[in-house]
């Protein structure tokens, strides 16, 4: 019962110590910025290209499976089509996603 009480406390000082630190102002202007532009925009057009070609190549295990009568590779499939699905959303939306977190007043 000790170890837990000590754990208790330890977070909640941690929690407090989030709690307690000011809200930053972020400055976009420094050097460097727009290549980190560039580099993020990139990257996020490759995750949406190689989830359209995931998403592709797992419609074809769902075909594949169904010509064959293969239940297995179907369901692989279709678990790949849904993941490549979420994995787009989660891309796509990620910046609502930032917006949203910088818009909640957590101190």
């Amino acid at each position: 019962m000790n170890a837990l009480n000590e754990a208790l406390v330890t977070v909640h000082a941690r929690i407090i110590t989030v709690a307690a630190v000011p809200n930053p102002s972020p400055d976009f202007s420094g050097p460097g910025v727009g290549a980190l532009q560039a580099i993020a925009n990139v990257v996020f057009a490759i995750v949406l290209i190689l989830g359209v070609i995931g998403g592709l190549i797992a419609a074809g295990f769902i075909v594949v499976g169904h010509v064959s009568s293969n239940g297995r590779v179907q369901k692989a499939g279709i678990i790949g089509v849904l993941s490549c699905l979420a994995g787009v959303a989660v891309a796509g939306s990620i910046a609502g996603l930032i917006n949203w977190g910088q818009s909640l007043h957590v101190a």
